[in-house]
């Protein structure tokens, strides 16, 4: 079986919040969500399985219980997020290899088998009883609070309550200090058992933490030898088709200007100049591929003056581009290298095929997050897109340079354009 590992980023780890208004307004709403949506998934969860002699039946009740719970999941972790703020890393969640109708069958039968899904009914449920328990438990010791002092006054002052025992007044009162005390005591400390379940339950167990580390390293390892595959083809491509047939077109020019120097000068001088000529373009030729391997600009002056060289060819290819560049200073040196690569590389794809109008690059460092982001974007005719054929060394190669410094690129190109390449790279050093 051919899975893929989905590792997700940890959210931007803020302050954990467990005390506040918002904490305990968050459990309250939750308590009122759980008197109606407590029952939803789980009659989902029964017709499912009381319907399994009915086929379809099943099937139906399957499919929307899968989906009700991994939106559930999705909205509980922006709720713990936006509530307690822990930055509670994202487990992984494996994904299918294969395509079409099986491969979302498979997808399915993968996310319901998953601890992930498990994890996430169980956290969703716990939560929600907790809560209607925290937040009910309130409300009885609140009632109490404000009626039993009133009620053991009325009881006491009544005429009509001869018989009627209840409560003497003092002790009501004591009680019903206490009740409130206790109250307020479960909504100021009670959201922070909630902050607890979710650390528990929303976040990877260790050992699935070290497995997705381990699935990612392996996967940064293979971007950086499928690279390294990648770029020594572009060098003996370039040096065969370019470079080397220059070369050999030279030798052959100044071998048949020396056969000439002496019976026809002025052919020879011609030869020699057209020789001289060759040479330039060959030299130039090598600098183009020198530069694809390590851009002197780019280690001497940064990012943001190798960019500017980047976007200047551009124009002068004659696509009017735009640079926008926000960099508090130098990042680490494989970051700068693929992020000049890829904004390289889409500005050649955007000159050769994309018979664009203009074109905007985008460069911005998230501080919070330490990712840099980077974007580029045409307004030509679109469908690029990265391709599994070996023989393709253009986004693919892209792809896996990013891959290679643990980075995500995404490629957005409808059949009638706009394209924005897009990477997010980790910057911090």
């Amino acid at each position: 079986m051919a899975v893929a590992t989905d590792v997700l980023p940890a959210p931007p780890r803020a302050r954990d919040r467990h005390l506040g208004v918002v904490p305990t307004a968050a459990m309250v709403t939750n308590a009122v969500i759980a008197v109606l949506w407590f029952w939803i998934p789980l009659a989902i969860m029964v017709v499912a399985v009381s319907s399994i002699p009915s086929i379809i039946g099943t099937a139906l009740a399957t499919v929307a219980f899968i989906y009700l719970m991994r939106g559930v999941n999705v909205v509980e972790r922006g709720r713990s997020e936006a509530v307690f703020g822990m930055g509670i890393p994202v487990p992984a969640r494996p994904l299918t290899h294969r395509d079409g109708f099986v491969g979302w069958l498979h997808q399915l039968w993968l996310d319901f088998s998953s601890a992930r899904f498990w994890k996430g009914f169980a956290h969703h449920y716990l939560r929600l009883l907790y809560d209607f328990l925290a937040t009910g438990i309130t409300l009885v010791l609140l009632a109490f609070a404000f009626l039993g002092p009133a009620a053991a006054i009325a009881v006491r002052g009544s005429d009509a309550a001869a018989g009627v025992d209840f409560l003497p007044v003092p002790l009501a009162f004591v009680l019903g200090s206490t009740a409130l005390l206790a109250a307020l005591a479960i909504l100021i400390f009670a959201p922070a058992v909630d902050a607890q379940i979710d650390r528990w339950l929303l976040a990877p167990s260790d050992t699935a933490a070290l497995r997705n580390q381990v699935h990612a390293l392996a996967d940064a390892r293979q971007g950086a030898v499928s690279s390294a595959h990648t770029e020594r083809h572009r060098i003996e491509r370039d040096l065969h088709d370019g470079v080397q047939p220059r070369l050999v077109s030279l030798a052959m020019t100044i071998g048949l200007a020396r056969t000439k120097l002496d019976s026809d000068p002025n052919a020879a001088k011609a030869l020699i100049d057209e020789a001289h000529g060759d040479a330039k373009q060959a030299l130039s030729e090598l600098r183009d591929v020198v530069r694809g391997i390590a851009p002197s600009i780019l280690s001497d002056r940064g990012l943001d003056a190798a960019l500017s060289a980047v976007v200047q060819r551009s124009e002068n290819s004659g696509i009017p581009t735009s640079l926008d560049v926000s960099l508090p200073g130098r990042l680490p040196d494989e970051v700068e290298a693929v992020a000049y690569f890829l904004v390289a590389e889409a500005l050649t794809n955007v000159a050769k095929h994309a018979a664009a109008g203009r074109a905007v690059v985008t460069v911005r460092v998230d501080e919070t997050t330490q990712q840099l982001h980077v974007s580029v974007f045409d307004d030509g005719r679109g469908g690029a897109q990265i391709s599994d054929d070996p023989g393709s060394t253009g986004l693919r190669g892209l792809a896996e340079r990013v891959r290679a410094a643990g980075g995500t690129l995404s490629v957005s190109s409808p059949a009638t354009g706009p394209t924005i390449v897009s990477a997010v790279l980790p910057c911090a050093s």
